[in-house]
């Protein structure tokens, strides 16, 4: 009489235990398989739709050469000069100073806090 306590009747258990699993295993990767499988497909089958309406897009352009011939547009800049100034003198030659790149005598710099406080 076989009991649960004989070694050959765990190896049993235990290659039959094996066997269902890689038997899983052997089946999942099918089954994964077949899965990618169609997912190619589907993704062959969209390739291939956006190919033939890139295709008919491009077949329906119409390319026009056209020479445009017209005449030159010619525009006169004028300088303003503003004859009625209104700046005072100091204002009057800072512009001047500005517009020939010159710097202010003080170097553009505040004058010095008084510490008395006057």
């Amino acid at each position: 009489m076989l009991t649960l306590l004989n070694p050959s009747m765990w190896l049993i258990g235990l290659a039959l235990l094996a066997g269902t699993f890689a038997g899983g295993v052997s089946i999942g990767k099918k089954w994964e398989e077949g899965r990618n499988a169609i997912e190619r497909n589907y993704v062959a089958e969209a390739v291939d739709a956006a190919n033939t309406a890139a295709a008919q897009a491009i077949a329906q352009i119409k390319v026009t050469n056209k020479t445009i011939q017209s005449e030159v547009r010619r525009e006169v800049e004028t300088n303003t000069v503003y004859v009625d100034c209104k700046l005072p003198a100091n204002g009057l030659q800072l512009a001047n100073q500005a517009l020939n790149g010159a710097k202010p005598a003080d170097s553009g710099k505040l004058p010095q806090a008084d510490p008395a406080g006057k």
